[in-house]
Protein backbone atom coordinates (compact mmCIF):
# COMPACT_ATOMS: atom_id res chain seq x y z
CA UNK A 1 0.00 0.00 0.00
CA UNK A 2 1.50 3.33 -1.22
CA UNK A 3 2.01 5.92 1.62
CA UNK A 4 -0.36 9.08 0.83
CA UNK A 5 -2.09 10.33 -2.37
CA UNK A 6 -2.46 13.84 -3.40
CA UNK A 7 -6.16 15.01 -4.03
CA UNK A 8 -5.60 17.39 -7.36
CA UNK A 9 -7.37 18.73 -10.32
CA UNK A 10 -6.91 15.58 -11.97
CA UNK A 11 -8.51 13.03 -9.92
CA UNK A 12 -10.84 15.61 -6.88
CA UNK A 13 -13.73 14.72 -8.77
CA UNK A 14 -13.93 11.36 -7.58
CA UNK A 15 -13.81 12.70 -4.34
CA UNK A 16 -16.25 14.90 -4.68
CA UNK A 17 -19.37 12.47 -3.33
CA UNK A 18 -19.19 12.76 0.55
CA UNK A 19 -20.07 8.94 0.34
CA UNK A 20 -17.04 8.39 -1.70
CA UNK A 21 -14.82 9.99 1.10
CA UNK A 22 -16.92 7.44 3.32
CA UNK A 23 -15.88 4.85 1.50
CA UNK A 24 -12.35 5.37 1.71
CA UNK A 25 -12.15 5.92 5.37
CA UNK A 26 -13.85 2.39 5.79
CA UNK A 27 -11.44 1.13 3.42
CA UNK A 28 -8.48 2.46 5.17
CA UNK A 29 -9.39 1.79 8.91
CA UNK A 30 -10.92 -1.12 8.42
CA UNK A 31 -9.48 -2.93 5.14
CA UNK A 32 -10.23 -4.14 2.33
CA UNK A 33 -14.11 -5.26 2.17
CA UNK A 34 -16.66 -6.07 -0.44
CA UNK A 35 -19.45 -3.82 -1.36
CA UNK A 36 -22.06 -5.67 0.31
CA UNK A 37 -19.81 -5.24 3.51
CA UNK A 38 -19.05 -1.76 2.48
CA UNK A 39 -23.07 -1.25 1.97
CA UNK A 40 -23.79 -2.71 5.17
CA UNK A 41 -21.89 -0.16 7.18
CA UNK A 42 -23.14 2.75 5.32
CA UNK A 43 -27.01 1.57 5.32
CA UNK A 44 -27.04 1.38 1.56
CA UNK A 45 -27.57 -1.42 -0.75
CA UNK A 46 -24.56 -3.01 -2.66
CA UNK A 47 -26.13 -1.52 -6.24
CA UNK A 48 -26.20 2.06 -5.25
CA UNK A 49 -22.49 1.57 -3.75
CA UNK A 50 -20.95 -0.30 -7.16
CA UNK A 51 -20.83 2.72 -8.98
CA UNK A 52 -19.07 4.61 -5.99
CA UNK A 53 -16.57 2.42 -5.95
CA UNK A 54 -15.69 2.60 -9.95
CA UNK A 55 -15.24 6.04 -9.81
CA UNK A 56 -12.68 5.81 -7.01
CA UNK A 57 -11.16 2.47 -8.69
CA UNK A 58 -11.31 4.87 -12.36
CA UNK A 59 -8.74 7.69 -9.98
CA UNK A 60 -6.90 5.52 -8.35
CA UNK A 61 -7.64 5.78 -5.12
CA UNK A 62 -9.18 2.25 -4.50
CA UNK A 63 -8.37 -1.49 -5.84
CA UNK A 64 -9.54 -5.27 -6.35
CA UNK A 65 -8.00 -6.98 -3.75
CA UNK A 66 -7.91 -9.81 -6.47
CA UNK A 67 -6.44 -11.82 -3.74
CA UNK A 68 -9.85 -12.11 -1.22
CA UNK A 69 -12.09 -11.89 -4.66
CA UNK A 70 -13.81 -14.38 -6.76
CA UNK A 71 -16.39 -13.82 -9.41
CA UNK A 72 -18.85 -12.93 -7.09
CA UNK A 73 -17.60 -11.08 -4.36
CA UNK A 74 -15.22 -8.94 -5.29
CA UNK A 75 -12.77 -7.14 -2.72
CA UNK A 76 -11.58 -3.49 -2.57
CA UNK A 77 -8.41 -2.02 -0.70
CA UNK A 78 -7.27 1.35 -0.53
CA UNK A 79 -4.22 2.39 -2.21
CA UNK A 80 -2.29 4.64 0.12
CA UNK A 81 -2.93 5.42 3.45
CA UNK A 82 -3.66 9.11 3.52
CA UNK A 83 -4.77 11.87 1.52
CA UNK A 84 -3.26 15.29 0.87
CA UNK A 85 -5.17 18.17 -0.25
CA UNK A 86 -3.21 20.50 -2.68
CA UNK A 87 -5.87 23.19 -3.35
CA UNK A 88 -3.12 24.83 -5.61
CA UNK A 89 -3.50 22.56 -8.31
CA UNK A 90 -7.57 23.66 -9.11
CA UNK A 91 -8.39 24.71 -12.13
CA UNK A 92 -11.39 27.21 -12.35
CA UNK A 93 -13.22 24.01 -13.76
CA UNK A 94 -11.85 21.24 -10.70
CA UNK A 95 -12.55 24.01 -8.03
CA UNK A 96 -16.43 23.47 -7.38
CA UNK A 97 -15.26 19.77 -7.06
CA UNK A 98 -12.74 20.51 -4.56
CA UNK A 99 -15.11 22.40 -2.70
CA UNK A 100 -17.24 19.82 -2.77
CA UNK A 101 -14.06 17.41 -1.49
CA UNK A 102 -13.29 19.64 1.38
CA UNK A 103 -17.35 19.83 2.34
CA UNK A 104 -17.29 16.25 2.55
CA UNK A 105 -13.99 16.23 4.59
CA UNK A 106 -15.99 18.26 6.85
CA UNK A 107 -18.39 16.16 7.05
CA UNK A 108 -16.45 13.32 7.64
CA UNK A 109 -14.44 15.07 10.23
CA UNK A 110 -17.55 16.15 12.60
CA UNK A 111 -19.02 12.61 12.45
CA UNK A 112 -15.79 11.12 13.57
CA UNK A 113 -15.26 13.30 16.34
CA UNK A 114 -19.02 13.29 17.56
CA UNK A 115 -18.56 9.26 17.46
CA UNK A 116 -15.22 9.33 19.05
CA UNK A 117 -16.73 11.94 21.90
CA UNK A 118 -19.94 9.99 22.51
CA UNK A 119 -17.76 6.51 22.86
CA UNK A 120 -14.77 7.45 25.00
CA UNK A 121 -16.57 7.06 28.66
CA UNK A 122 -16.08 3.42 27.01
CA UNK A 123 -12.51 3.64 26.52
CA UNK A 124 -9.90 2.32 28.93
CA UNK A 125 -8.51 5.04 31.17
CA UNK A 126 -5.28 5.91 28.85
CA UNK A 127 -7.48 5.96 25.68
CA UNK A 128 -9.36 8.42 27.35
CA UNK A 129 -6.30 11.03 28.16
CA UNK A 130 -5.34 10.59 25.15
CA UNK A 131 -8.24 11.81 23.18
CA UNK A 132 -7.31 15.30 22.21
CA UNK A 133 -8.77 18.16 20.69
CA UNK A 134 -6.68 21.34 20.57
CA UNK A 135 -6.77 24.52 18.60
CA UNK A 136 -4.09 27.80 18.49
CA UNK A 137 -4.57 31.01 16.77
CA UNK A 138 -1.53 31.84 15.29
CA UNK A 139 -0.19 34.57 13.63
CA UNK A 140 0.98 33.86 10.29
CA UNK A 141 2.32 34.90 6.78
CA UNK A 142 1.42 32.97 3.76
CA UNK A 143 4.92 31.28 3.09
CA UNK A 144 4.89 30.58 7.12
CA UNK A 145 1.91 29.07 6.92
CA UNK A 146 2.52 26.64 4.10
CA UNK A 147 5.81 25.68 6.13
CA UNK A 148 3.45 24.96 9.20
CA UNK A 149 1.11 22.40 6.77
CA UNK A 150 4.33 20.74 5.55
CA UNK A 151 6.07 20.00 9.42
CA UNK A 152 3.00 19.12 10.58
CA UNK A 153 2.71 16.74 7.78
CA UNK A 154 6.33 15.49 8.39
CA UNK A 155 5.28 14.94 11.99
CA UNK A 156 2.63 12.70 11.41
CA UNK A 157 4.22 10.81 8.65
CA UNK A 158 6.88 10.20 10.96
CA UNK A 159 4.47 7.89 13.19
CA UNK A 160 3.79 4.04 12.54
CA UNK A 161 0.96 4.19 9.89
CA UNK A 162 -1.62 2.07 9.82
CA UNK A 163 -1.54 -1.06 7.94
CA UNK A 164 -4.77 -3.56 7.40
CA UNK A 165 -2.84 -5.94 6.11
CA UNK A 166 -0.64 -6.02 8.44
CA UNK A 167 -2.89 -6.56 11.83
CA UNK A 168 -2.82 -4.58 14.68
CA UNK A 169 0.55 -4.19 16.87
CA UNK A 170 0.56 -4.84 20.38
CA UNK A 171 -1.36 -2.40 22.52
CA UNK A 172 -2.44 -0.28 19.29
CA UNK A 173 -5.43 1.59 18.47
CA UNK A 174 -6.80 2.94 15.17
CA UNK A 175 -6.13 6.61 15.74
CA UNK A 176 -6.90 9.44 13.18
CA UNK A 177 -4.81 12.35 13.60
CA UNK A 178 -5.71 15.56 11.52
CA UNK A 179 -4.96 19.02 11.39
CA UNK A 180 -6.33 22.27 9.58
CA UNK A 181 -4.57 25.24 8.54
CA UNK A 182 -7.04 27.41 8.26
CA UNK A 183 -6.85 31.35 7.46
CA UNK A 184 -9.29 34.05 9.15
CA UNK A 185 -10.18 37.02 6.61
CA UNK A 186 -9.44 39.65 9.12
CA UNK A 187 -11.88 42.29 9.54
CA UNK A 188 -12.10 45.55 8.38
CA UNK A 189 -10.76 48.70 10.25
Amino acid sequence: MESSITVTGDNVKALAHPLRVQVLGLLRTHGPATATTLARRLGLTSGALSYHLRQLERYGFIAEDTERGNERDRWWQAVHRSTTFDARSMDPTAAEAGDAYELGIISAITRSLAQAQAAKTGWPAAWQTAFEMSDVLLELTPEEAARLSRELLDLLHSYPQRDPDRGPRPGTWPVEARFQVVPITPEES
